[in-house]
C-alpha cells in the first residue's frame, strides 16, 4: 500500500468495464465543502477496492480514467478498504476523485464516475517578529504565515508620524504543509533619530480571496 502514481496511472490502457459494476463514491458527497478530505465507497459484492485518484479537472479517458496529467494524488489498495485519507495535505480549490475495483474472479477493471469536492482554505498569520541592531541600526521584520492557499500577498510598512518612510511588498509562493516567511532589514536613515517611536504596519492576504490579516504595533528606531 502507498503512493504509486506513474504505475497507477498505466492503467489508462485497460478498458473499464460499464458502470453497472462500478464501485460507488459516498463521501465526500458531491459538491461538498470540506476541510480534512476522508473518502469513503461501496462496492459490488465480487470486487475488490483497486485504487482511489484525485484529480483538479474532471476531463476522463474512453476508459474512464483521469487525463494523467491532471492527477495530483494516487493510492493503491491491497486489501478490502472502503475508506481513505490523505496523509500528505492539499490546496485549497475544488477536485475530482473516482475509485477503481477488480472482479476478484476475472481481476477486470472498472471505475467510479468522477465525484467533485472543494476544499476549504485554511490561512493563519503571526506578527512580524523583530530584531535590532543597535550597533548597526536596522530592524529586521518577519512575518510567519501558514495555510493551504497556493501563494500569499504581503505588505510591510514603518510609518513616523503617520507618513510612511519606509515599504515593502510582495507575492510568494506558499508551501503547504510548511510554515512560511519572508525577511526584510530596515536600515535607519540619519534623518530618523535612535529611540524615535515608529509605527510597524503589517498585511498578508490570499489572492483571489477576502482571506487576509494584518496588524500595527509600535517600534522604537535602532
Amino acid at each position: 500500500m502507498g503512493y504509486r502514481l506513474a504505475a497507477l496511472v498505466g492503467v489508462l490502457g485497460i478498458v473499464a468495464a460499464t458502470a453497472l459494476a462500478a464501485p460507488t463514491p459516498v463521501m465526500p458527497p458531491p459538491g461538498a465543502y470540506i476541510k480534512t478530505p476522508v473518502f469513503s465507497w461501496t462496492l459490488p459484492a465480487n470486487e475488490q477496492s483497486d485504487a482511489l485518484y484525485i484529480a483538479d479537472k474532471p476531463d476522463t479517458t474512453a476508459a474512464g480514467m483521469f487525463a494523467e496529467g491532471n492527477v495530483v494524488r494516487a493510492h493503491s489498495f491491497t486489501n478490502d478498504e472502503t475508506t481513505w485519507s490523505p496523509i500528505a495535505p492539499l490546496y485549497a480549490g475544488r477536485y475530482w476523485w473516482l475509485v477503481s475495483s477488480r472482479d476478484r474472479n476475472t481481476s477486470e477493471l472498472y471505475h467510479s464516475a468522477p465525484s467533485d469536492f472543494t476544499l476549504e482554505l485554511s490561512f493563519e498569520f503571526d506578527r512580524a517578529k523583530v530584531r535590532r541592531s543597535l550597533s548597526q541600526h536596522w530592524l529586521r521584520l518577519t512575518p510567519h504565515w501558514s495555510g493551504n492557499m497556493r501563494a500569499v500577498r504581503f505588505k510591510l510598512s514603518i510609518l513616523r508620524g503617520g507618513r510612511t518612510i519606509w515599504a515593502r511588498r510582495g507575492l510568494m509562493r506558499n508551501h503547504i504543509g510548511s510554515r512560511g516567511s519572508v525577511s526584510f532589514t530596515w536600515h535607519r536613515p540619519h534623518t530618523v533619530k535612535q529611540g524615535t517611536v515608529l509605527t510597524l504596519r503589517e498585511g498578508i492576504s490570499v489572492p483571489g480571496t477576502t482571506a487576509g490579516a494584518s496588524d500595527f504595533f509600535s517600534v522604537r528606531a535602532p
